[in-house]
């Protein structure tokens, strides 16, 4: 059997670790070195019914993540994959998100879980752009939105240093979102051809030849995908949207149910848009899953907006335990019984 099937614990052992290990020094931090006065305002806290219904909740948000996942392959595939599929598939694209740095994502994993599932690599990788494409116009077009509802301040504020450079930071990857979606747009609509051939010039380029194969590829494929998805009606394009929508709410409202466990929350919304930033931040991460640093930014970006003292890391490790290290343990389930499936007949 080819070793590249073989299943490492490592690639659960090391993200766990290292998100764990920053989870745990922020508990240090807050309530070992303020004299235990973090420790006597969480002693405060009641843990009621209240409590438990909105974690319920947060495990409700959750399932409508991976639902909007599950409905979004099962019809970009035209219904070639039974739900049962579509579910597995999802699940190990969200692990494959969990044990690869931010900047590759579960997506092109699902490539290969597709053709596992009998999915033509045509398809597959129209499903691939076509998910990029709903993701990057989920952001584009929703964050503008939010803007009209909070004031910039509440998001962006110049009182420091950290402040100016999650702003900067923020401005940078939108326009290059902005780019990416107009680049998708009219390879898969308009002109697939423009896009190969701006590709192709691009990576001709002294520091970027070395690329220059894969960015052939990537301009063949645009072009294959924009033939498999022209001429798609509204009835289409209708269900994919509603799932963005909803897998992507779904993700950032998990937070906004842990805060409502423990206190009141005054403002959701801004609960729910500056996630939007701290998103874009995630992704720059060079770890599996964005560990360590994702607990940081949270650390940095969201622990304002909670008002009892040493509650940030207990909050944050519910999250991370709902969102992120669930994926982790079904994945250790679901991929040695997936790599048997898949790759046993042809180690035999």
């Amino acid at each position: 059997m080819v070793k590249s099937t073989k299943f490492s614990a490592w690639k659960i052992i090391l993200p766990t670790l290292l998100g764990m290990g920053v989870i745990v020094y922020m508990l240090w931090k807050d309530l070992a070195q303020d004299g235990g006065e973090n420790l006597e305002s969480l002693k405060q806290i009641q843990v009621s019914w209240r409590t438990f219904f909105w974690i319920f909740v947060a495990l409700l948000l959750m399932v409508g993540r991976d639902l909007g996942f599950t409905i979004r392959y099962r019809y970009l595939t035209d219904k070639l994959l039974s739900w049962k599929q579509s579910i597995k598939v999802t699940l190990l694209a969200e692990f494959g998100s969990a044990i690869t740095p931010s900047t590759v994502g579960g997506s092109s994993m699902a490539v290969l879980f597709l053709a596992k599932e009998n999915i033509s690599v045509g398809k597959s990788t129209t499903m691939v752009f076509v998910t990029m494409l709903l993701d990057e116009m989920f952001f584009v077009v929703t964050f503008p939105v939010l803007f009209l509802f909070l004031p910039f301040d509440s998001l962006f504020s110049s009182d420091s240093a950290l402040e100016v450079s999650i702003f900067t930071l923020f401005v940078v990857a939108y326009i290059i979102k902005l780019l990416l979606c107009a680049c998708l747009i009219t390879g898969l609509f308009f002109k697939p051809q423009a896009i190969r051939w701006l590709l192709l010039n691009i990576f001709r380029l002294p520091f970027l030849r070395k690329w220059q194969r894969a960015a052939q590829k990537v301009g063949d494929d645009i072009i294959l995908s924009s033939k498999e998805i022209k001429g798609k009606k509204i009835s289409y394009w209708l269900p994919l949207i509603f799932a963005t929508v909803l897998s992507w709410c779904s993700r950032y409202l998990v937070v906004n149910a842990l805060f409502m466990a423990f206190f009141p929350v005054e403002d959701n919304l801004l609960v729910f848009a500056r996630q939007f930033v701290m998103w874009i931040l995630m992704i720059i991460s060079i770890t599996p899953g964005g560990s360590g640093l994702t607990e940081i930014i949270f650390d940095k970006y969201l622990s304002g907006l909670i008002p009892i003292m040493g509650l940030a890391p207990v909050i944050m490790l519910l999250w991370r335990l709902l969102s992120y290290y669930n994926y982790l343990f079904i994945g250790a389930l679901l991929v040695p019984r997936w790599i048997s499936s898949s790759f046993g007949k042809r180690s035999q």
